[in-house]
C-alpha cells in the first residue's frame, strides 16, 4: 500500500512539472543612459559615497539616468 501512495505521488509530481514545463527566462528590455544617450546593456549607475553616481557620464546625479530603449520610441 505505501509503495501505492508513493508512486502516485511520485506520478501526480511528474506530471505537474511536466505541464508547468520549463520557464524561459524573460530578457531584459535594453537601456540607454539618458545623459550620454549610449546604449548599455546594465544600469550605469552606482552608490558612491551616499550619493548616486552614473559611471558613463563620470558625475554625481539625483536619479537614475537610465531607461528602456523602448520608452525613448515612445517618445518620438
Amino acid at each position: 500500500m505505501r509503495r501505492f501512495v508513493s508512486m502516485t505521488l511520485g506520478m501526480l509530481l511528474l506530471a505537474g512539472l511536466t505541464v508547468a514545463g520549463p520557464q524561459a527566462p524573460k530578457k531584459e528590455a535594453p537601456l540607454h543612459c539618458t545623459l550620454t544617450n549610449k546604449k548599455i546593456d546594465k544600469c550605469c549607475c552606482e552608490q558612491r559615497e551616499g550619493k548616486l553616481y552614473c559611471t558613463l557620464a563620470k558625475k554625481t546625479i539625483e536619479k537614475c539616468c537610465c531607461e528602456p530603449t523602448q520608452a525613448e520610441k515612445k517618445k518620438s
